[in-house]
């Protein structure tokens, strides 16, 4: 008891000392708050899904070390964006997430010092697709789950435009992603994993409907792809 009091006031004390320096420091002080806050939360995401669910990644080769990229995942579960935000362990993912998860105030913090914005879903978002184009001109990761919502399904659900709209408007290439075995989650079901395609690479152009369709489609196969070749690998052990 008296080992977890003694952290607990150590704990206490750092807080209040970096909550002195992020005011004498101005914006400076922020940036090193967020950059402390992210590293504690990934230490604990970490544990939670490398060391509890056992995730295994395959592919960070395939993720550029530096300059903007759109990450593609398919979505199953609420945990996938961390899940996701853990196996892309160099790398920040900026997300675009429904609004609804801002509403609590502490969740909401918590997203937006990882990066995360707001979307509407249901309507043409002018804010969200501005801050958009704006992290993919400063060379970040930007984050979209093309189907807009979890599948908890068996298979891919139908891709919205959104994805491929952005791509074409910004000309940056696309990461497809995807995430077997969060679907049950909080409880294990199976083997839980992130697999990570190749670059798909797209030109600036005018985002039709054809041209969505077509990369869309590319995607989609792509994701379909790495799912089923893990899927044979592990039933074949």
């Amino acid at each position: 008891r008296s080992f977890w009091i003694t952290a607990d006031l150590r704990w206490k004390k750092r807080l209040k000392q970096l909550w002195k320096s992020v005011k004498r420091n101005g914006k400076s002080g922020g940036q090193m708050f967020k950059k402390i806050f992210y590293s504690v939360v990934r230490v604990l995401f970490n544990g939670l899904f490398f060391g509890i669910y056992g995730l295994h990644v395959e592919g960070r080769e395939n993720i550029p070390k530096e300059g903007a990229i759109i990450v593609a995942p398919n979505h199953k579960s609420n945990f996938d964006p961390p899940i996701v935000g853990v196996a892309f362990k160099d790398r920040i993912i900026h997300y675009m997430a429904k609004e609804e998860l801002f509403k609590n105030p502490i969740f909401g913090y918590i997203l937006h010092q990882f990066g995360t914005f707001p979307v509407k879903r249901g309507a043409i978002d002018r804010a969200a697709i501005r801050r958009a184009i704006r992290e993919l001109k400063e060379g970040n990761a930007l984050g979209i789950f093309p189907e807009g919502t979890r599948i908890q399904r068996k298979g891919l659900g139908r891709f919205h435009s959104g994805m491929a709209s952005l791509a074409f408007m910004s000309g940056v290439s696309i990461l497809p992603v995807a995430v077997v075995g969060s679907v049950a989650m909080p409880r294990k079901c199976g083997p839980l994993a992130v697999l990570i395609g190749k670059p798909i690479e797209v030109k600036k152009q005018r985002a039709d409907d054809e041209a969505v369709e077509t990369l869309n489609k590319k995607v989609k196969e792509e994701i379909q792809k790495l799912t089923d070749e893990y899927m044979e690998k592990i039933n074949t052990k």
